[in-house]
């Protein structure tokens, strides 16, 4: 007799769960880090504006300083928003996180309870070979030996 898992249509739903909540926690590490990129783009951009105008702050026009301190401003700007944008995928990262380790206990529970029913049907099978095992070789026995086990 072969083993069969009665809630195996079951553990592959949750298998299939685990594997889309994987795929939505993998898309939300990816948009993270495209907003963690961005992000410091923006910085890094600020703080190369920055050093030139400090560098080279005396050869600047009035017109080139008013632009310069103005993308400045415009930038510092952009660097919340994308901060602000970095925070809230770090939030669904975290959310989508928590959804795929719940998806993973929820699989796991059913793998645990197979693999125990697996265990048990293959003791039970052992036991059984084992018994039928014995009877064959009592009735052996009682054939080789007809008259050993009868009162004088």
């Amino acid at each position: 007799m072969k083993f069969r898992f009665r809630l195996d249509p079951v553990l592959m739903h949750r298998e299939r769960v685990e594997h889309e909540r994987a795929a939505e926690h993998g898309r939300a590490l990816a948009d993270q880090l495209t907003a963690e990129q961005l992000r410091d783009r923006l910085l890094s951009n600020r703080d190369e504006l920055r050093e030139r105008l400090v560098r080279e702050h005396a050869a600047f026009d009035a017109e080139t300083l008013r632009a310069t301190y103005t993308h400045l401003d415009y930038l510092d700007r952009a660097i919340v928003a994308a901060g602000q944008r970095v925070d809230a995928c770090a939030a669904a990262t975290e959310r989508a996180r928590a959804r795929l380790v719940d998806a993973a206990k929820d699989r796991k529970v059913l793998d645990t309870l197979k693999e125990r029913r697996r265990e048990a049907f293959e003791l039970e099978s052992s036991l059984a070979d084992q018994r039928e095992l014995d009877d064959q070789n009592a009735r052996l026995f009682d054939r080789a030996h007809p008259f050993e086990g009868l009162p004088s």
